[in-house]
């Protein structure tokens, strides 16, 4: 029997299309957050010393008053500082002064200032301290930062309020501020005497995903070739070199856009071989300067972050089996790591000269 379809009345079914769900391209994600303060007012007193010369007198570090306190980041940091001097030059400016607004991200200033310093302390330098060789924690660092006011800067004043700076120059380029305070939090106001010197010692903590010890899925666009899948993390591309931290480094030239010169430059390298995630992993090296460079006109500023534009490989061009690609930088005859994705164990492409190969860009965004 049949059925009478009234127009306009029929069952519609709706369209459904289905399409696989991927992983996102390469990106690298890094967070800046405050640790803490820990400020000292003393002198440096003579006293009769011992050692392999026999007798002698030299100058020691006396701490006459101390405390440690908290402190927050200002927002210019991650709307505008990391953008022009990455993670590791930040806080190179201590700065001090008498005002006694309290402390807002907002801020970009000391309300009085009177002294900044990038002097540091003898025989104690500053530190980058990765958290831990395996696990998340590889992609962890806290940074201290030691600064000495002399006794012509500070002597005899009385100072409420500190901040550090990536800039000598006075004026609102602050990355933290805060009030002095007591052990228990309270601002306090610190008075030095004509021969006290005043010292800052300043820790901050940078963190980065994904990281060898946490590799992340992700996937980049081949363009007529498709999508492929891999591993997403980065390695410090050589033990030896900036005291085994080049990961942080070269996140520090990513968000920068750094692109000094040919030597001083990340470049793109497609993997020659599967690579596991590994801290210590070498991704390849170039003997020339005439591979592939990430000039500066190939960053694009987004909000809170830094994107590596879409890279062309011409047909005559690395024409072999490619594994993945990494972002290395230039190091001459020895191999390097840096930010890889490295495809997934069997998986690869083999690349001939028929054509050329185009890859997606990659992203790097920072926060608190």
């Amino acid at each position: 029997m049949g059925k009478i379809v009234v127009p306009g009345k029929e069952i519609r079914i709706p369209r459904v299309v289905v399409r696989p769900l991927l992983p996102p391209p390469p990106t690298f994600s890094a967070r800046l957050q405050p640790q803490h303060l820990h400020w000292q007012v003393g002198r440096y007193k003579e006293r009769l010393t011992s050692g392999p010369g026999g007798l002698g007198r030299g100058k020691i570090w006396v701490v006459e008053k101390e405390a440690e306190q908290h402190n927050l980041i200002l927002t210019q940091t991650y709307d505008a500082l990391i953008g022009s001097r990455g993670f590791i030059s930040l806080a190179d400016y201590a700065v001090v002064g008498t005002g006694s607004t309290p402390p807002n991200a907002t801020q970009t200033g000391l309300v009085a200032e009177v002294a900044r310093t990038n002097a540091g302390v003898s025989g104690e330098p500053d530190t980058i301290a990765r958290q831990s060789t395996s696990g998340p924690g590889v992609g962890t660092f806290i940074i201290t930062k030691r600064r000495e006011f002399t006794e012509a800067q500070v002597g005899g004043r009385n100072l409420t309020e500190w901040g550090f700076s990536p800039s000598g120059s006075a004026g609102g380029n602050l990355m933290t501020r805060e009030l002095f305070r007591d052990g228990l939090g309270n601002p306090v106001v610190i008075s030095l005497a004509s021969d006290q010197r005043l010292r800052l010692i300043y820790a901050y903590q940078v963190s980065y995903s994904p990281n060898a010890g946490a590799p992340q899925d992700a996937s980049i666009n081949i363009a007529n070739l498709g999508t492929f899948a891999g591993k997403v993390f980065a390695t410090r591309y050589w033990s030896g070199y900036d005291s085994g931290m080049g990961d942080l480094y070269l996140l520090s030239w990513w968000a920068m856009a750094y692109a000094e010169d040919v030597y001083n430059s990340l470049y793109f390298y497609p993997l020659d071989a599967y690579k596991a995630p590994n801290l210590d992993s070498e991704f390849g090296n170039y003997s020339g300067t005439t591979g592939y460079r990430i000039t500066s006109g190939m960053f694009t500023a987004i909000t809170r972050g830094r994107k590596i534009n879409a890279i062309t490989i011409p047909a005559t061009d690395y024409n072999r089996d490619i594994y993945g690609f990494a972002i290395i930088r230039y190091t001459g005859t020895y191999h390097a790591g840096g930010f890889a994705l490295a495809f997934n164990s069997g998986v690869k492409f083999t690349k001939s000269n028929l054509y050329k190969l185009v890859v997606g860009e990659w992203t790097l965004t920072w926060g608190p």
